[in-house]
């Protein structure tokens, strides 16, 4: 072990521990319905916490704590796929021998949390550990944060110091920031924001028009140029969720961030791409070396997969002292655990055209192409997006009939949850432990469900 106290007899325990904790997660290995004396159970904690909380919630689950690879346990004893990975955290699936050992570590230090003031070797090894995987492009320094929307807070606050007086943002139309009360604004959907002043200003562009490939760029950049001509060069930065999560996984081309990043460079605007949910889950570590646009970016945030959050930024960027800051960098379980995925990730075979990401899509497409063509032609009308996040679309795509599947197939025994508006479509978050077996059982589930519920 790296860290806290360590003897013999810790390591022994440390060991055996270890392996006691794994062998009874790996018995979580298949779907399975809830036990009949503990339907209430989930039912009764439910109701309380709704009341605790002060809202319903769209699935009846808690997890019991119980889980394995692809499968986690809920409390009243049934077992489901989770193929949302609490929207993107859980990339490596349920009890992950990293994050066990990463949780066993952080029980023999002396503290739970780690500060910025006075910092603890993990993220000293976390950030050395990404930073050595960012060697083509210009980033240089790494700040940790406890959300996405907290890395964006000091992406933004960075630019901004730069850029001052120009701090009018550009981001993509459908784009998702995150909830704090800067990220809301550039978010672009105004329901997440309602009763909120402005606080910000964004200036929103249509992203990548997959209808309409040939004038994608065109049409984005004449939006921009139309910006230009409207305000001047008041804008720090353009925004970029290369990947649009709430949007349904839609994303461009190379050549077409190539383009827009040419137009930005060209009018002195800081290039920001935003990876909270896309670190880890594409052709590459990150989403941006996929696209080839390394020698442009100017800051990067992440979140997530890593188990934590943060922001990068070139040395041109670095702020003055006292501008970022914060009481936390996070739990040193969490620090540990993202040190180790990356580490694994980087060096493991999931990359590259070859890798098990690319794998997965691949596998996941097939199967998807059978069903649209075969017994549920007509009632699955659109499947796509890149490695891990992928989406379709059921029946006419409404929220009702797409919010209705989503409920029954987690009865099924499958948990998804949706994307996008006008279509609203089924969001996948694929863990990487999922087997072909697994697989073959998701789209028989799939089928079921789609023939139950689409007339």
């Amino acid at each position: 072990m790296s860290i806290g106290v360590d003897s013999k007899e810790i390591q022994e325990h440390f060991n055996k521990l270890f392996s006691s904790i794994l062998i009874e997660q790996q018995k979580i290995n298949k779907i399975k319905a809830a036990d009949e004396d503990k339907k209430e159970v989930l039912a009764q904690k439910l109701k309380e916490y709704e009341q605790l909380k002060g809202r319903g919630f769209f699935f009846p689950f808690m997890a019991s704590g119980r889980g394995h690879g692809p499968f986690v346990e809920l409390v009243d004893g049934s077992v489901k796929y989770d193929l949302i990975n609490a929207i993107g955290v859980n990339l490596l699936g349920h009890s992950h021998p990293l994050f066990i050992k990463a949780n066993l570590e952080a029980a023999t230090s002396d503290a739970m949390m780690c500060g910025n003031l006075l910092s603890y070797q993990e993220p000293y090894e976390l950030s050395k550990e990404i930073l050595g995987r960012l060697t083509k492009s210009r980033l240089k320094h790494f700040w940790l944060a406890c959300s996405g929307s907290f890395s964006n807070d000091s992406a933004l606050k960075l630019l901004w110091q730069k850029k001052a007086p120009n701090y009018r943002l550009i981001a993509f139309e459908k784009a998702f920031a995150g909830r704090s009360i800067a990220m809301q604004d550039v978010t672009y959907n105004a329901g997440y924001r309602e009763g909120m002043p402005k606080s910000i200003e964004v200036d929103h562009v249509p992203h990548y028009d997959y209808k309409n490939p040939d004038k994608a760029l065109e049409k984005t950049i004449n939006a921009l140029d139309a910006l230009i001509a409207k305000n001047g060069n008041t804008y720090s930065a353009i925004t970029l969720e290369l990947i649009q999560g709430e949007a349904g996984f839609i994303y461009g081309t190379k050549e077409y961030y190539k383009g827009i990043c040419e137009w930005a460079k060209k009018n002195g605007i800081y290039i920001w791409v935003d990876e909270v949910q896309s670190f880890g889950r594409t052709h590459e570590l990150f989403a941006f070396q996929m696209f080839d646009l390394d020698q442009y970016v100017d800051v990067v945030t992440i979140g997530k997969v890593l188990q934590a959050a943060g922001t990068f930024y070139t040395e041109e960027l670095n702020p003055k002292p006292g501008l970022i800051a914060g009481t936390f960098n996070g739990s040193l379980a969490a620090l540990n655990a993202g040190k180790l995925t990356v580490k694994y990730l980087s060096e493991g075979h999931f990359y590259g055209k070859d890798g098990r990401i690319a794998d997965l899509e691949r596998k996941f497409f097939s199967k998807f192409k059978t069903l649209a063509e075969s017994t549920c032609k007509g009632k699955l009308n659109y499947y796509g997006g890149v490695g891990t996040m992928l989406s379709f679309e059921v029946g006419d795509a409404s929220t009702d009939l797409t919010n209705k599947f989503l409920k029954k197939l987690f009865e099924n025994g499958i948990i998804a949850f949706s994307a996008g508006k006008d279509p609203v479509r089924v969001r996948f978050l694929l863990p990487l432990p999922l087997l072909d077996e697994h697989i073959d059982e998701i789209f028989s589930i799939l089928e079921k469900t789609i023939l139950e519920v689409v007339v």
